[in-house]
């Protein structure tokens, strides 16, 4: 995703001096390169690998499509902190969803909190802001970056019209601008951005280029940039040297292929480019793992997520790990402009999960166990075969069963169905799908936390069955969660919920046991909080490197809450 530095990191003159610890920087000097290693590298030098292009290494690059990797030069031991990078520039997502769009809830342009439209603004460009004093507004770094062009915005005309505001503050065209404008504070800064990939050429005449043309390159150019070049003729001075449609369309490039999503603590999103961090590879299974310093100006830090044995490639993942191969294979080809060839992908179970297969329809009506799978899951045209029968089916087929089911899906979690019309469907997709298929799984954690939570499903009200079915739900996505990560740093969350949910299950069951004259020292009701217990104990851990976000603080109070209670429990009953 990136190419190799050809500038000294100090001053930015053409260099070959490699760093000789990490080779992701290069020096004019040794001068320079010590200035740069007190000032910053000091804590960006990672040790433990390396990187190598692909024509240095032939044996070892298992992808032809991999132009260069970092490579394990020693065991990493699990935890190990591989580096540490501040970005180049932090803003908010250049891939607003529609509903986002047209949102009067928006981020502050100084600090990223939520405000209100029409509330508060920058006093300088008019833009919202939480408060008027808000010290984001003046940090170099954050408003103050792009707050000078955006003045030579004329607002919303008219003013008071939804449809012209909306039109108007467009927040996802807002990182190209800070892109575009840190040649302004840093030009060796910009430089250096505008060497990541954007495969611009590639991108021509496809809808990311049309939709980032219509909505953030046009309107950047009408709105603020002409106006600005204008003022620039009239006064004879160069305020942005670059500012070209070309420039613009490569640097929606270089966000669309290199941009990291950003958690912050509120629950909002935001993006950050970071020029080391997004040159690590894909793998569907990775080995590594990054986190984000909210407090520390959105400092990175990426870490091994397991063992890491010599000579082994360093790997993250630009994909949900819950997405089945075609969905994953998908959107890398679409956003990263790769086909992945990882063991997973092309493994026609995906690890024995069947996240991806079919129920087999059997034949003229017979019924048939068996499942469909795909007979060269590396081939977007290949038929799929059941692996109980001879029924075979042609991918066309295959994807437009797929298309309306994942369009029944989407509507159902946009319009937050009710319980009962989450339960239907799931019902019937199970005439279709395997159970642990990605779309029901998709449902199956929607309705897990249902129960229990919704009025009229509260955990006391639910049925001995809804209990039964709620902890084998859960023991079966537990299944899937821990073969496809089975170190607990990809899915934390989404496997804390479920842990969560399992043992406030269990709990209740042992209750309504208990209550109704079962022995307290039954072996049933002893199994049943030892799993309660275990869940907290696997939700516990799995939340450690979550701290960083609300959902992962208030889940992991609740977990800890929990804990004590069923630890209570336990000893209560000795």
């Amino acid at each position: 995703m990136n190419c190799q530095p050809t500038k000294c990191a100090l001053c930015g003159v053409p260099s070959s001096l490699k760093c000789a610890g990490c080779k992701l920087v290069v020096y004019c000097s040794p001068e320079h390169q010590k200035k740069h290693w007190r000032m910053q590298h000091k804590n960006e030098c990672a040790k433990p690998y390396e990187i190598v292009r692909h024509s240095e290494n032939a044996k070892l690059s298992r992808n032809e499509e991999v132009g260069r990797f970092f490579l394990a030069t020693e065991e990493i031991p699990k935890d190990t902190i591989l580096f540490t990078e501040a970005p180049m520039v932090i803003g908010p997502k250049w891939n607003l969803a529609e509903y986002e769009q047209r949102s009067t809830t928006v981020p502050c342009v100084g600090c990223f909190a939520d405000c209100q439209l029409g509330l508060y603004r920058c006093e300088a460009c008019q833009w919202p802001a939480c408060k008027p004093d808000c010290p984001g507004l003046e940090n170099a770094n954050l408003h103050a970056l792009e707050c000078g062009i955006l003045r030579f915005g004329a607002g919303p005309k008219p003013k008071h019209d939804p449809e012209a505001i909306f039109d108007y503050y467009r927040y996802d065209a807002l990182l190209v601008l800070k892109c575009l404008a840190l040649q302004i504070r840093n030009r060796q800064l910009f430089d250096q951005m505008m060497e990541l990939e954007s495969h611009y050429e590639a991108r021509k005449g496809t809808p990311f280029y049309r939709e980032a043309d219509e909505r953030t390159v046009q309107y950047l150019l009408k709105n603020f940039l002409n106006p600005l070049k204008k003022m620039e003729e009239q006064q004879g001075k160069t305020v942005l040297p670059v500012n070209d449609a070309k420039t613009l369309h490569k640097i929606s490039g270089i966000l669309e292929v290199n941009a990291m999503v950003i958690p912050l603590s509120n629950g909002r999103e935001i993006c950050g480019l970071y020029p080391i961090g997004c040159m690590l590879e894909h793998c569907c299974m990775p080995n590594c793992f990054y986190t984000f310093n909210t407090t520390k100006g959105m400092k990175l830090t990426f870490k091994a997520g397991r063992d890491i044995k010599k000579g082994e490639h360093l790997t993250t993942t630009y994909t949900h790990s819950l997405w089945g191969t075609q969905q994953r294979r998908e959107h890398l080809k679409a956003n990263k402009y790769f086909s992945c060839t990882c063991t997973r992908c092309a493994d026609a179970t995906e690890m024995g999960t069947y996240l991806s297969a079919l129920k087999c329809m059997g034949i003229d009506g017979n019924t048939c166990a068996g499942y469909q799978l795909p007979l060269n899951p590396l081939d977007d045209t290949s038929e799929w075969k059941c692996n109980q029968c001879p029924i075979q089916v042609e991918a066309d087929q295959v994807n437009f069963l797929l298309s309306k089911i994942g369009e029944e899906v989407d509507d159902a979690m946009d319009r937050k169905a009710s319980v009962k019309q989450l339960e239907d469907l799931i019902f019937k997709l199970l005439t279709f799908l395997h159970p642990n298929h990605h779309f029901l799984l998709q449902l199956k954690h929607s309705l897990i936390q249902m129960y229990g939570h919704f009025k009229g499903y509260a955990t006391n009200q639910l049925s001995d069955r809804v209990l039964e079915e709620k902890v084998e739900t859960c023991r079966q996505m537990t299944k899937v969660i821990e073969t496809l990560d089975p170190d607990s740093f990809r899915l934390s969350l989404y496997a804390a919920v479920v842990y969560f949910e399992q043992q406030s299950a269990l709990v209740e069951i042992n209750e309504r046991k208990l209550r109704s004259g079962v022995p307290k020292l039954d072996e049933g009701v002893q199994k049943n909080y030892n799993e309660a217990l275990h869940c907290l104990m696997k939700g516990k851990k799995v939340l450690v490197n979550e701290m960083g976000t609300q959902q992962g603080k208030k889940l992991s109070e609740e977990i800890e809450k929990a804990t004590e209670r069923v630890e209570a429990i336990i000893v209560s009953l000795k």
